[in-house]
């Protein structure tokens, strides 16, 4: 017998049932997770879990297999629960559900308390442990088997995906804040996290708790470590497990690396969302526009549409045949035109909206149209008016990208992290005469050419290094370019604070900005 999530192919049988009943019930809500027993295409029984852990209803048929279908119902529940199940049955039925190690807590509530093979008290704890466990292989064999065993719970989110090379963090940002504006509850799942590591896995912009992080992973880690599945996977999955638990009514999952490998790649989205193409983690994704656009398009579902801000014909050709072998609708969205800053604002017209974004970064136009773009096509979903996508618009805010984040002198901070992302931020960063600049980045990336643009805006640059696995040394980063060189970021950092006339612009590698924000947090 196997446990299935309601489906089209089941939810006739179930109705069915439901009508000899005279039960009526809804389906597909948020928070709710509906299981069905099934074997040889017949129904034998179903569960409702609500937010995981509230057995709302409970059936198995008549017949000599009732307990049996009962016991294989619970034991799917228990697999997916967070920290209990609670059940609501009556008196006369209370022996029956003991019988499965449910306890009576009065007035026919009954509880089991679910099992935790792990025993951490802090989320450094947890990070400890998955740091020491061996590395896992670059593929979605064992996490797509991990989610089947788990009923492929991710498919009762209603979600988005966005992928790219430049701008995801800030289209699901905007997307957000609109659908937030709208008093919706908005599930994101970001990376990489600018402030702490909770931050990749948010609810209308609160982190996760920690104590909630430690107890997905006191009661998962066992499976985890079992099916063998990344550090990133393991998030992916808490963060889906988190979403269903607090009934977020719709939840925005960045890719984090390419399209078709990614741990994100198991969600199935209403929509899937590729930003742009940029020749970036060339040695995982491919040396050309089209290779990488190739990866990318690994997001792409059957049936589901598939958005793009794309321009480049041969990406765009490479996206068009993906999407038509899945049956998928390509949506290639029109360009921004006639942007124009005001008073440290932007504005543009877009399809019939005024659109004011609280930033001086151009190329944050062009996200914010992907996300209009995104909100009209789940709007039949996710209905807003005009003032909540023109107020969630300018109230928007998505930290390293082009961020104010001192005044006297005045610093901006940007995540130009490759090629694209550089000449990106050379448009906005140029309207400032004769900055201070402050860079630093991964030795995998085309630092060559992000430095040759950086020296358009001045000569005043100073490269720089700090600690992760990947950064490039200063001198490597300085080569034969005409740059001041210090191997210690936080002195760089401290000279450019006693520059108080100047602008000073701090960019690069989206690791090292979270280092420096944080530094010059502590400077306040």
């Amino acid at each position: 017998m196997e446990i299935q999530l309601l489906s089209k192919r089941n939810e006739a049988q179930v109705l069915d049932v439901m009508k000899t009943y005279q039960m009526n019930y809804s389906f597909y809500n948020p928070g709710q997770v509906f299981l069905c027993a099934m074997e040889n295409g017949l129904l034998y029984g179903f569960v409702d879990l609500y937010k995981c852990e509230d057995v709302r209803l409970i059936y198995a048929m008549p017949g000599s297999r009732q307990v049996e279908v009962f016991a294989i119902l619970l034991q799917a529940v228990e697999r997916i629960g967070y920290g209990r199940i609670l059940l609501h049955t009556s008196e006369a039925n209370i022996p029956f559900f003991t019988n499965f190690g449910y306890h009576h807590e009065g007035q026919g509530r009954m509880v089991k308390i679910l099992n935790e093979d792990h025993h951490f008290k802090t989320f450094e704890e947890v990070q400890a442990f998955i740091d020491s466990q061996p590395m896992r292989v670059y593929s979605l064999d064992h996490f797509k088997d991990f989610a089947r065993n788990h009923f492929n719970i991710q498919y009762v989110l209603k979600a988005v995906h966005i992928g790219g090379t430049n701008g995801k963090g800030s289209t699901v940002n905007y997307t957000k804040e609109v659908l937030k504006t709208a008093h919706y509850k908005v599930g994101t799942f970001t990376s990489p996290s600018l402030d702490e590591r909770l931050d990749i896995i948010k609810i209308n912009d609160e982190p996760i708790p920690e104590k909630v992080y430690v107890k997905l992973a006191n009661r998962f880690m066992s499976s985890f470590v079992e099916g063998e599945l990344s550090k990133f996977e393991m998030e992916v999955f808490m963060a889906i497990l988190y979403f269903i638990y607090k009934g977020v009514d719709v939840s925005l999952f960045e890719v984090g690396l390419g399209g078709t490998l990614d741990a994100t790649n198991i969600i199935g989205p209403l929509l899937a969302v590729n930003t742009n193409i940029g020749l970036d983690h060339t040695n995982y994704l491919g040396d050309t526009y089209s290779e990488i656009a190739r990866a990318k398009a690994g997001i792409i579902k059957d049936g589901v549409p598939y958005m793009t801000g794309e321009t480049r014909l041969e990406c765009l050709d490479v996206f068009y045949e993906e999407a038509q072998k899945h049956g998928s609708e390509l949506i290639v969205i029109d360009p921004v035109t006639d942007i124009e800053v005001v008073e440290d604002q932007l504005h543009f017209d877009y399809h019939g909206y005024h659109v004011t974004l609280d930033t001086t970064a151009r190329y944050q136009a062009q996200n914010a149209a992907l996300a209009i773009n995104i909100l009209e096509t789940i709007e039949e979903y996710f209905p807003f008016t005009t003032n909540d996508l023109l107020t969630g618009l300018k109230q928007a805010h998505w930290a390293a990208r082009f961020e104010k984040v001192h005044e006297h002198p005045l610093i901006i901070i940007d995540g130009a992290h490759n090629k694209e992302g550089m000449e990106a931020f050379y448009e906005s960063a140029k309207a400032y005469a004769h900055p201070h600049i402050i860079f630093s980045a991964l030795g995998d990336k085309d630092t060559h050419h992000m430095l040759e643009i950086l020296l358009k805006l001045t000569d005043d640059i100073v490269v720089t290094q700090f600690d992760h696995p990947r950064a490039a040394t200063a001198k490597a980063l300085a080569d034969d370019f005409p740059v001041q060189i210090n191997d210690h970021w936080q002195k760089a950092v401290d000279d450019a604070l006693t520059m108080k006339e100047r602008t000073i612009f701090i960019t690069g590698s989206l690791y090292f900005l979270a280092k420096v924000r944080r530094y010059l947090h502590t400077k306040e």
